[in-house]
């Protein structure tokens, strides 16, 4: 709530302690700061994002199916997206998402590790899917979501042919 009116560094846990009507101490046993409890909520939303799409893998198999389920996670989160990353931290979002499905993806295929041929195409999906739903989350049209689709399609057709030839 106060996220949502002020920018991080003007709220104050003892601000913060008597909004939620908790003690200053009991908040400290749970937090450092007022910046580790932004950065925990930060991770809980990017962990509720990630828990939409059932399988990472989709990003290569099925990225049309992959981009559809993105979309809908983000448009799930959208207020909650917009009160934790402000304008000025979209790109962390985009950067936390990435790191977590490139680490569930090498999980489950971890003899591309360390093939950088393979990291560059997931990150060009990843952002490129991401900046397209933010920038046109809000008209949520099917086409968008459509179009979204087939172009990451093309690019995981283009971009992982090798990969997809070993799946």
């Amino acid at each position: 709530k106060l996220r949502a009116k002020k920018p991080l560094n003007k709220i104050t846990v003892t601000e913060l302690s008597k909004d939620a009507m908790i003690s200053k101490a009991t908040f400290y046993l749970h937090y450092e700061d007022i910046y580790d409890l932004s950065e925990k909520l930060q991770n809980r939303l990017v962990a509720d994002i990630i828990n939409n799409i059932p399988n990472p893998e989709y990003i290569i198999t099925d990225p049309g199916e992959y981009s559809k389920i993105l979309f809908e996670a983000f448009t799930a989160n959208t207020a909650l997206t917009d009160i934790l990353f402000p304008e000025s931290e979209k790109n962390l979002l985009a950067d936390r998402i990435e790191t977590h499905i490139k680490s569930e993806f090498y999980k489950m295929r971890p003899e591309f590790l360390n093939s950088t041929e393979t990291d560059i195409a997931l990150s060009m999906l990843i952002h490129g899917a991401f900046h397209a739903f933010r920038n046109h989350m809000r008209n949520n049209s099917k086409e968008s979501i459509e179009y979204i689709g087939k172009i990451s399609k093309l690019l995981a057709d283009t971009l992982f042919k090798e990969i997809q030839k070993g799946i």
